[in-house]
């Protein structure tokens, strides 16, 4: 009975964790490839990423606040310091890429 319970939990965890990130996100891999925007947990480009093959034109909430962002997409990016694109944006350009050692960003959009 026990074990059950533990492939239920397990099932179940692995379900939150894919609903936790976006269909046009990936992170499985750190290198960014072009046409891609790539977002990094740390400002040296490392840790956690988000990698997405299109920028949504939509409202996408960041998952964790990036220290980084690499923009080899053909889409300059909206970056906002709210979880819903509201207030003023930061741009970052198509083929671009830059870090943010003092400003934290929750959400962003094609621009």
């Amino acid at each position: 009975m026990n074990r059950r319970i533990l492939l239920g939990a397990a099932a179940t965890t692995l379900l939150l964790g894919a609903a936790a990130t976006p269909a046009s996100a990936s992170t499985e891999s750190t290198a960014c490839e072009p046409g891609q925007a790539c977002f990094y947990e740390t400002t040296s480009f490392g840790g956690k990423s988000l990698i997405y093959n299109d920028v949504p034109t939509a409202c996408t909430q960041l998952t964790f606040a990036p220290g980084a962002l690499f923009n080899w997409s053909t889409e300059d990016v909206h970056l906002y310091r709210t979880p819903d694109c509201s207030g003023t944006p930061s741009l970052e350009p198509a083929n671009n890429f830059h870090s943010y050692p003092s400003t934290k960003f929750l959400s962003f959009r094609a621009a």
